[in-house]
């Protein structure tokens, strides 16, 4: 287990301190102060891996054996916090970053990386930004990126709803602007009209005492297809509940569909939001329907801690498989040699070409070292489902549009592999 200490600042190992044999050291990020009990779980999820890999033999080059030690740090929601751990981090000599939780921390923090030659691997900052940085191949992350995600929920309401206006409700934040700009403009490029594109602060203490009079009448000024709401978990019932009891949602003739944003849990809405919007409600997110690998990580994980892995903890773990794979390959922990190798270990197509690939499902860490040390190649297929890193070091997801009908969630289409 872990425990947080001096105010949410540090995070170490518990009593249970274990002993590591040439320990290479992976500085795990994440927003602990913001969203404590769910950052915790990832960090859970990172953990577990660690130990696998270690209870299985550990890294093993140059004829030495290293285990994979984790420090734990707090990001605290801020990119300011985020550069001032990731920093300490560097100057600690820790070239290897497995986080940040948030998109608002992640690009200051993939910055600060480029520049260090330090390589970073997000399991949970979504921001469309990291895709297209000019990162010389050293920002990678196992959760998709809002690109994905926005295009196709733009696609989907437009192709499949037959949704040709819309309005954008989005927090006002790095997250919150680009994935509402990419719904934005995917949308009318396929032929729809966006009649209004409004923000909410970002920085709301209390959202049950804010005043969203202004935003909501302008956001409900017109008669819509489709409402799209960008917004975190957290924020998701109030502002369901705020746009139910507006006097200009009310007077419309035909209700909007109400589309969420990825991480918005279903159960959420169906425990808090306003009930009576529910069935309009869609949603989207990856999905692990069909993947055995997410269910033996459940399993385990339970068996290790005692209670489920949150939404992005299965990405967090399989950040850190995805290190301990490249650096068997590279023979090396180098973040420059790592990086060369993150692709063909993931199973991007263009290497299933040179070579057969063989696949390495959940916690088969001492089966793929075997396999790498004599000289074949593996395919990880991860907790999150198969990776496939393309070439800006985003994953391929398996997506799932959903939507609730009598208060019970429902898988509606499909997207990817």
């Amino acid at each position: 287990m872990l425990v947080l200490v001096a105010g949410c600042e540090n995070l170490e190992e518990d009593f249970n301190t274990p002993q590591y044999k040439n320990s290479i050291k992976i500085g795990v990020v994440g927003d602990v102060s913001v969203l404590r009990e769910q950052v915790e779980n990832m960090f859970f999820g990172a953990k577990l891996a660690s130990e696998e890999i270690n209870l299985n033999g550990g890294i093993e080059f140059d004829n030495e054996t290293f285990h994979i030690e984790l420090i734990f740090k707090n990001s605290g929601g801020s990119p300011e916090k985020g550069v001032e751990v990731t920093q300490e981090l560097i100057n600690n000599g820790i070239d290897l970053i497995v986080g940040p939780t948030f998109s608002s921390v992640a690009i200051e923090m993939a910055e600060l990386c480029i520049e260090n030659q330090s390589l970073m691997m997000s399991y949970a900052a979504t921001t469309p930004e990291l895709t297209f940085l000019n990162d010389n191949d050293l920002i990678w992350r196992t959760c998709p990126s809002d690109n994905t995600f926005g295009n196709i929920s733009a696609q989907y309401a437009h192709d499949s709803l037959a949704c040709n206006t819309a309005a954008i409700f989005y927090r006002d934040d790095r997250f919150g602007q680009g994935l509402s700009a990419i719904i934005r403009d995917k949308f009318i490029d396929l032929g729809g009209r966006v009649s209004n594109y409004v923000s909410f602060p970002g920085d709301i203490t209390n959202l049950a005492t804010y005043n969203f009079s202004y935003e909501l009448n302008t956001l409900l000024s017109e008669e819509v297809d489709v409402i799209y709401i960008i917004a975190f978990t957290s924020e998701i019932a109030v502002l369901t509940n705020e746009i139910y009891n507006n006097n200009l949602y009310q007077n419309f003739q035909n209700k909007p569909y109400v589309f969420v944003n990825d991480g918005i849990l279903a159960e959420e809405l169906i425990v808090n939001g306003n009930p009576e919007l529910l069935e309009t409600v869609i949603g989207i997110t990856s999905t692990n329907e069909g993947n055995s690998n997410y269910n033996r990580f459940k399993d385990n994980f339970v068996a290790r801690f005692g209670f489920s892995p949150a939404t992005y903890s299965e990405h967090a773990y399989d950040a850190i498989y995805c290190l301990a794979y490249a650096m068997l390959r590279a023979n090396s922990s180098d973040p420059n040699d790592l990086k060369v190798y993150l692709n063909e270990i993931s199973g991007m197509e263009q290497y299933g070409t040179q070579t057969e690939q063989i696949t390495i499902d959940v916690n088969e860490f001492q089966v793929a070292k075997s396999i790498i040390q004599k000289g074949q190649t593996i395919n990880y297929d991860g907790a999150s489902g198969p990776i496939n890193f393309d070439s800006n070091g985003d994953p391929i997801p398996k997506m799932v549009i959903w939507g609730i009908d009598n208060n019970e969630f429902v898988e509606l289409s499909y997207y990817g592999k």
